[in-house]
């Protein structure tokens, strides 16, 4: 995680993106698990910080300040500038040099919402993960892969609960899959259970359970 990373994370955790700027960082959450945990570490954080801060009482006199008629100033457009500045150099300091030594969090269990991220990995560790991204709030999982399945073959994708694979459907051979998701199944898919991926024929296993070769597997981690 680079600082550039860190600042970025950090930024996201205090809302200070806006636009395709904030759509990049938090898309980068869901596929990104360093970088995930790196934003839930800045929003503890923050949160431990602002529970610390004690309310100030107001100056006497400022509510009658407030109401009061103004004189124009010359200096008074410095005088906001100034405060403002002075503000963005805090948030940078805070960002770029008073930021303590990052610690890696567990995965945070957020329901019913939460997003589930895998990275299925053949038993050899051999070519690239295969990521599969389960958005329970969404009611999807989508799964992306190319040329798992030989021809005259299916790839079809499982869930181990129990000891107990299940299957949640077939995937395409070419691009994005996205298999929707019952209600059953929302609540079913949590961190710590694992997806697997097995060769079938066309149309998928003639049984409740695998009767393939498994060529892909991991574990659910919460995001």
């Amino acid at each position: 995680m680079t600082p550039e990373d860190q600042a970025l994370a950090g930024e996201l955790a205090l809302g200070l993106l806006d636009g395709e700027e904030r759509a990049q960082a938090l898309r980068r959450t869901l596929s990104d698990p360093d970088f995930a945990r790196e934003v839930e570490w800045w929003r503890a954080h923050f949160a431990t910080m602002l529970a610390e801060v004690r309310p100030v009482p107001a100056p006497q006199g400022l509510i009658d300040n407030i109401g009061a008629p103004s004189l124009p100033k010359p200096r008074n457009r410095l005088r906001l500038v100034v405060p403002a500045a002075l503000t963005a150099v805090a948030a940078a300091a805070l960002l770029m040099i008073l930021r303590p030594t990052p610690t890696v969090l567990p995965p945070v269990d957020r329901s019913p919402a939460v997003t589930l991220l895998a990275a299925l990995q053949s038993s050899d560790g051999a070519g690239t993960p295969i990521s599969a991204i389960v958005d329970r709030g969404a009611g999807q999982i989508r799964v992306v892969a190319t040329g798992i399945a030989p021809a005259g073959k299916a790839a079809q994708l499982w869930v181990i609960r129990d000891g107990v694979p299940r299957s949640l459907g077939l995937l395409s051979d070419t691009g994005t899959t996205r298999l929707a998701l019952t209600a059953t199944e929302r609540e079913a898919l949590q961190a710590g259970l694992v997806l697997a991926i097995s060769i079938e024929p066309p149309g998928g296993s003639p049984q409740a359970t695998p009767t393939g070769p498994v060529v892909a597997s991991g574990p659910l981690t919460a995001i």
